[in-house]
């Protein structure tokens, strides 16, 4: 019996070996890391280390002006881009969650958009508001293709909040239908032999039913919008005057356009930790508010 249970062991450990060893050396290794690094004034690549200790966490909090801007736009960008994203989402699955051909074509039309990649989204989209519009105001003459959207702070979020809603709501799309097909039916069809309205059973049935799949599209939401750096790399570099820096793009240029390596690891703490607050605060508003069948 001993070396039964040794073997069963040891097949055991031979099968969580592979995903223990790709989470410790892509996860958890370069976190001891960064915490080590946070603490030295490091270009990154040479072997000189100066141990600063606390100083660059002081520094941020204390003398650190661009980061905490590109705290406020992140947030901002969060708050508007989980809110519409997940909207929109749900109101195209809504009607997308019934069978048909229509509703095949219509989920395979608002997925496309999220298989490809956000370098090649931003590049597309930076022609469309660039020569694209340009060629739309010289033929038409309407000012509404004339204006600086890049170049405009005001007008950049809003491309900014349309072109990541626009990739990525087959995603969350996707996941609202797979939670809708999962509701009861016979729920459905007795509260409306019970006279109940179609908003009704939309808002005492559907939607306290899904709310597990909305959890999961809030927190892939949120996620996105605090890790923001593809399209602010590619389509607006930070500008114009930093109006668009994330905290992912303001840890990258610390980095690797300051070399101040040291600094951007202890930026990369603090983020993680402010990461986490919100997503907690978030779980457990969606978790309270979900409901068995």
């Amino acid at each position: 019996m001993k070396a039964r249970k040794i073997k069963e062991l040891l097949i055991f450990a031979l099968f969580v070996f592979p995903a223990v060893a790709f989470v410790l050396f892509a996860t958890d290794i370069p976190f001891v890391m960064n915490l080590y690094y946070s603490v030295f004034d490091w270009n990154g690549i040479g072997k000189n280390m100066k141990f600063v200790g606390l100083d660059n966490f002081i520094k941020i909090f204390t003398n650190d002006r661009l980061f905490w801007q590109g705290v406020r736009f992140t947030l901002k960008f969060a708050v508007f881009y989980v809110i519409i994203v997940n909207i929109i989402s749900l109101a195209i699955a809504l009607p997308l969650s019934r069978p048909g051909r229509t509703s095949s074509f219509g989920r395979a039309f608002y997925y496309i958009p999220y298989i490809i990649s956000l370098t090649t989204l931003s590049l597309l989209w930076k022609f469309i508001f660039g020569p694209g519009f340009e060629s739309l105001y010289n033929l038409t003459g309407w000012e509404f293709f004339n204006w600086s959207w890049v170049g405009t702070p005001k007008l950049v979020f809003y491309v900014i909040i349309i072109m990541t809603v626009w990739q990525n709501v087959g995603f969350y799309m996707v996941n609202y239908i797979a939670g809708i097909i999962a509701v009861p039916r016979e729920l459905m069809e007795a509260a409306r032999i019970d006279g109940a309205s179609s908003f009704q059973v939309l808002r005492k049935i559907t939607l306290p039913l899904i709310m597990p799949a909305a959890s999961i599209c809030m927190l892939t939401s949120l996620t996105f919008a605090f890790k923001l750096f593809d399209i602010i790399m590619v389509f607006t570099k930070g500008g114009p005057a930093n109006s668009t820096i994330t905290v992912a793009y303001n840890i990258y240029r610390e980095a690797f356009t300051k070399s101040n390596y040291g600094m951007a690891t202890a930026k990369s703490l603090v983020f993680v930790v402010f990461v986490l607050m919100v997503t907690v605060v978030q779980l457990k508003i969606t978790k309270s508010r979900e409901v068995e069948a």
